[in-house]
């Protein structure tokens, strides 16, 4: 694991004290973890994370566990720690929940969501669209996000939208390789369920969830098949 700069362990020792270390050692893995600071199949060396964090041990394996148990990380036969890469057929069945859990959460959320927020975020994908097809923006990607989570959060089902955040941060951290762009298709799609949530037309928002998410689930088969 490459040496990087220790993460705010000014932010972890300032921290409300109701909050456990653990907790914010688990929130801080968590976040390596998302930005590819800690990569598929690599070890995960305990000592140095909790340097890195500025926390000692005894936190530190608490997260661990917990990372282990949400399988995040696993133990190989030699004891050592590593970051589990997810294989792709687990992933395309995570990609068929998320078809389910998200196209009820879009019929659930239309007719809830507020409109206002809606159109703020056609605005952005609107900007989106004018870049060059393989041109990749945090903006984008966080319209891409804030679309998905504002729907869940609209559908009204609390434990239905912990579902789908969970369900998006295990795909999010999923590594292909390098994918053709699909960032103008995404951009389309994003548009199609933002106008069906803007009806008020559930059933025309499932199935444009639902669409949304087939057509990732088709890229990965395509690739897989060499096309």
């Amino acid at each position: 694991m490459n040496a990087k700069t220790p993460v705010e362990s000014e932010d972890l020792s300032a921290a409300e004290p109701a909050l456990a270390l653990s907790e914010l050692a688990h929130k801080a893995m968590m976040g390596m973890l998302l930005r590819g600071e800690l990569a598929p199949n690599e070890v995960v060396t305990e000592r140095q994370i909790a340097l890195q964090l500025g926390i000692s041990r005894t936190p530190l394996r608490e997260a661990v566990r917990r990372l282990e148990g949400e399988r995040f990380l696993e133990r190989q036969r030699n004891g050592a720690l590593v970051v589990r890469a997810m294989p792709v057929e687990e992933y395309m069945h995570v990609l068929n929940v998320r078809r389910l859990l998200e196209g009820e959460a879009a019929r659930l959320a239309a007719g809830r969501v507020s409109i206002a927020e809606l159109e703020v975020l056609k605005g952005r994908i609107g900007e989106a669209l004018k870049l060059p097809e393989d041109a990749v923006t945090p903006e984008f990607a966080a319209s891409d996000r804030d679309l998905h989570a504002l729907i869940a959060q609209a559908s009204g089902n609390p434990v239905l939208q912990q579902m789908i955040d969970d369900l998006k941060t295990r795909t999010s951290m999923f590594k292909f390789g390098r994918l053709p762009s699909r960032r103008k298709s995404v951009c389309a799609e994003h548009l199609e369920i933002i106008e069906a949530l803007i009806a008020g037309d559930g059933q025309r928002a499932q199935k444009a969830m639902q669409d949304h998410v087939d057509q990732v689930r088709l890229m990965i088969l395509a690739r897989l098949g060499g096309q």
